[in-house]
């Protein structure tokens, strides 16, 4: 399930740098798709060393997250109105 998230957001960087090179900086087509196919890997690179990574818990804290939890509510009922 990771690895189709991760492709799909470089999928989405790969767009919106077509769409910046495109629209914003009026590149002719070839570089636009260029410009892109270039830009996707620096960004991710960029974005992977300045983003600390999250930590996998092991599997015994995943077996403890994955057991339902008690809940317990305690409801009182009081009167909004407290005139004499």
């Amino acid at each position: 399930m990771r690895l189709v998230k991760d492709a799909t957001l470089v999928c989405c960087v790969f767009i919106v740098l077509l769409v910046i090179f495109g629209s914003c900086f009026r590149a002719a087509p070839a570089g636009t798709f260029f410009g892109a196919l270039a830009g996707t890997p620096v960004l991710v690179h960029v974005f992977n060393r300045l983003v600390e990574r999250r930590k996998e818990p092991d599997n015994a804290a995943r077996a403890l997250a994955s057991q339902p939890t008690e809940q317990v509510v305690v409801l009182r009922l009081e009167k909004t109105d407290r005139r004499p």
